[in-house]
């Protein structure tokens, strides 16, 4: 079963994200994770019709083929490796370790990408490696895909099906399986209720494996979960070390500043749009930071940003670098947090950005916190001497 999703970017920062999967042995009536459906849109921006990958759990020495097809793209590019290719087509490729490939699809109004991953087992010839490559609903049973991706045989073994809570609520028998081969069967004692659930392979430790670390899978069903931080930006509780900020493109060196931008040319000298730009007040040490959360409003009454639920699998995302405009010398911290109902803050490690002509991803995994009602917080820290830091904070999201 081949699985894809992605995310849009039309011209004036709007993002758009879906996801769905494709036909398998079982008809499918929900989507699955990793799986994105095409969004209608029209000239003049680009639109990714379809990424997807002929087999995503191989054995190192395999090939796969990458397939795509893309509407009003000028340009078209698969990374890592690939590179530049036709606005439709397929190629072949054989990676060696776990690999997540990326297709961004061109314009001047914009851009889109997608992505898919392809699971490289561990390179022991001498041992079996079971995973689950896809978990589907139908005719109010459960029913998933599992693969034998090591080079020998899997004795026979039980897949476990665990609720939100991390309680076993179903197991289901599975047979020998033979390298490569894989097999469809049910949950049959279980009434899914929509809620989240994990399949794990392998749930009893039958079988010694060459990972253990890949047995287990936390389908997504329906439109997958997608927060834009720079959607959000202009509604978002700004401050800084003293006080409270306004959002715009006027700040001062006591209270810094803090702006949404589409088309700045940031230190690698690459274009980028749906950008965070966050300047810290010009002293030492100083900081600025956003409070972000689901905003909630009604029909002629204010609204106001309040905390909301994260689902399953939620990653916080973003790349992190200066503008072009920053000079030689100047630095600072990009830090991720998260603040709960009581006002605690969980801080992610900071990420220090230099000016070197290069920026850096940011990729947070929030599985922990699902279901948890939180504020998301943004901030960016100066260094000893701040002279020009101008922090972008490109693309940040949540996603699942």
């Amino acid at each position: 079963m081949s699985k894809h999703w992605g995310w849009v970017v039309l011209a004036g920062g709007l993002l758009l994200l879906c996801s769905c999967t494709a036909s398998g042995t079982i008809p499918a009536q929900t989507q699955s994770q990793n799986t994105t459906s095409p969004i209608a849109q029209k000239s003049p921006w680009p639109h990714i019709n379809s990424f997807s990958v002929n087999n995503d759990n191989i054995t190192p020495g395999e090939n796969v083929t990458l397939s795509w097809d893309t509407s009003d793209a000028d340009t078209v590019n698969i990374d890592p490796q690939v590179g530049k290719v036709a606005t439709s087509g397929s190629i072949e490729v054989g990676p060696q370790v776990t690999t997540k490939y990326t297709l961004t699809a061109s314009t001047v109004g914009g851009e889109a990408t997608g992505w898919v991953t392809v699971q490289v087992a561990a390179k022991n010839t001498f041992m079996p490696d079971l995973v689950i490559t896809s978990v589907t609903y139908n005719s109010g049973l459960l029913y998933y895909t599992i693969k034998n991706i090591g080079a020998v045989a899997a004795g026979q073994s039980y897949t476990y099906l665990y609720d939100q809570s991390k309680q076993l609520r179903d197991t289901s028998w599975v047979g020998s399986l033979a390298p490569g081969e894989e097999q469809t069967l049910p949950f049959t004692n279980y009434n899914y209720d929509g809620n989240p659930i994990t399949v794990c392979a392998d749930g009893g430790n039958d079988v010694v494996e060459a990972d253990k670390d890949n047995n287990c899978y936390v389908p997504i069903f329906g439109f997958k979960y997608n927060y834009d931080f720079a959607q959000y930006a202009t509604r978002a509780i700004w401050m800084n070390t003293s006080g409270g900020v306004d959002f715009g493109e006027v700040g001062d060196s006591n209270s810094g500043m803090v702006t949404k931008i589409n088309g700045i040319v940031a230190e690698d000298n690459q274009t980028y749009n749906n950008v965070i730009e966050m300047v810290p007040p010009g002293s030492a040490h100083q900081w600025i930071e956003g409070h972000f959360g689901d905003w909630q409003e009604q029909w002629n009454v204010g609204g106001s940003m309040v905390p909301l639920a994260l689902p399953p699998s939620t990653h916080f995302t973003s790349w992190v670098g200066l503008s072009a405009e920053a000079e030689g010398g100047s630095g600072v911290t990009f830090i991720f947090g998260l603040e709960d109902s009581g006002g605690a803050v969980q801080w992610w490690p900071g990420v220090d950005v230099a000016y070197d002509g290069k920026i850096k991803p940011i990729d947070i995994d929030l599985s922990a916190y699902a279901g948890k009602q939180v504020m998301s917080i943004l901030r960016v820290q100066a260094p000893a001497s701040p002279d020009k830091s101008y922090a972008l904070w490109i693309g940040p999201k949540l996603t699942q």
